[in-house]
């Protein structure tokens, strides 16, 4: 990764970090309430990278087509790095999405992402659920210049 990709990569991660707290909220794409999709499109936009809105899209998806338009052009790497988009797991499909960081204080791993069980947005380390969970990681194009 060049210079000028880490440093919009760390731009996209702290952008992400700006938004730990917000309440989630299915379809959300504002400071009041955020989905994980939500939070990609938003901290990505702060971090100047504009990336296309898949909404209306169910709560629980029937297939991958919701995230089409976030990684469509995105390309798959075998290992993530911070700014890395992770797609997970929802029951049968893909159908979450969240940001790779290393963890400020613990320095591990980690993911930024809109968790509904949590009801807001959080910086999780990766542990055992949410690697088995872990259906890909991809990189934006603008983070890979």
């Amino acid at each position: 990764m060049s210079a000028e990709a880490s440093v919009a990569a760390a731009n996209f991660v702290t952008a992400a970090r700006s938004f730990v707290g917000v309440p989630w909220r299915h379809l959300g794409r504002a400071r009041t309430g955020l989905d994980c999709i939500g939070l990609v499109l938003l901290a990505a936009r702060e971090a100047g990278v504009d990336l296309p809105d898949p909404a209306p899209y169910a709560r629980e998806p029937q297939g991958t087509r919701l995230l089409e338009g976030i990684l469509g052009h995105a390309r798959r790497v075998a290992e993530a790095a911070p700014g890395d988009v992770l797609l997970f797991r929802l029951g049968l499909y893909g159908g979450h999405v969240g940001i790779a960081s290393v963890h400020p204080a613990w320095g591990v791993p980690a993911c930024l992402h809109a968790y509904a069980p949590r009801r807001q947005v959080v910086e999780q380390p990766m542990d055992d659920e949410l690697r088995a969970a872990l259906l890909g990681v991809f990189r934006l194009p603008a983070l890979e210049t």
